[in-house]
């Protein structure tokens, strides 16, 4: 089972005319946020389409996506996924960047998760009641972490989350204690490129972390995870039995359970709807 484990292809309809930082461009009111906000809901969803197709050709099984846009965002999601073998676990957000109890259990109705920005973007207490309200939930929490500035390692582990993204400006001793938790960590080094980011993937591997693959935003890369196997094959000299350990057993660590019990086929599930109708 191949597995892209960090994707938002949401934003796969954006076109980049120029070079933008990382704030400019992700960022809470970034370019991407308003661009999201103001596209027509078809124009987003043949982007989603696109982005699956390209994941269904390089033989990608599961995917992992965090999805932007609230309750309505998931369901543009599936509705994209419809007919379609690939399987996705999807980790959707609040519409504003605050926590509401009710929101929060409609969203998790539909989904297998939350998947946040950075730490640093929210409000403490907002994003304290939301992995509270996701534990309780027993569902996925997950968030960037430590991608353009170090953030307060300790402050994210009280959130206990699932797994991490990125960790580009983690210290040894944030790795350490990610790893002692065993929590996941996933990387994303095409992307993370982009924004002349590097990824701690040696000292990961070294010290025997969850490591796992993900292209991030399909506006900057084609979520093709054998594309980005190979660049990190090439660019930290792995063998192909180690990379292919990034898309494949290691993911499995952390969704196997998942997979079991919410992930499913979206084809079976209109199937599904269409003899109950």
């Amino acid at each position: 089972m191949i597995f892209n484990c960090h994707t938002h292809i949401g934003d796969a309809f954006i076109e980049l005319k120029r070079k933008y930082s990382l704030e400019e461009l992700v960022a809470p009111g970034g370019y991407k946020h308003r661009m999201l906000e103001m596209a027509d809901e078809k124009i987003v969803m043949d982007g989603m389409k696109e982005a699956i197709d390209v994941m269904e050709k390089c033989g990608t099984d599961v995917f992992v996506d965090f999805r932007e846009g609230g309750i309505k965002g998931v369901r543009l999601l599936k509705k994209a996924l419809a007919g379609k073998k690939l399987k996705a676990i999807i980790l959707g957000r609040p519409k504003e960047m605050k926590y509401d109890e009710e929101e929060m259990d409609n969203l998790l109705d539909i989904c297998q998760g939350v998947g946040l920005s950075s730490y640093s973007d929210w409000a403490e207490e907002e994003i304290r009641q939301i992995a509270e309200h996701v534990k309780k939930r027993k569902k996925i929490f997950a968030l960037h972490v430590s991608e353009a500035e170090r953030e307060d390692i300790q402050k994210i582990l009280e959130l206990k989350p699932d797994f991490v993204v990125h960790l580009c400006k983690a210290t040894e001793d944030d790795i350490n204690e990610i790893i002692k938790r065993k929590i996941g960590v996933v990387i994303c080094p095409r992307a993370n490129e982009y924004f002349g980011l590097e990824t701690p993937l040696k000292i990961l591997m070294e010290k025997k972390a969850i490591v796992m693959l993900g292209t991030d935003n399909a506006m900057i890369v084609k979520p093709n995870i054998i594309e980005e196997m190979e660049y990190v094959k090439r660019k930290y000299e792995l063998e192909e039995k180690e990379a292919f350990k990034l898309i494949s057993n290691n993911p499995l660590k952390i969704f196997g359970e998942i997979l079991k019990k919410e992930a499913y086929s979206y084809r079976n599930e209109i199937e599904s709807q269409r003899c109950n109708g």
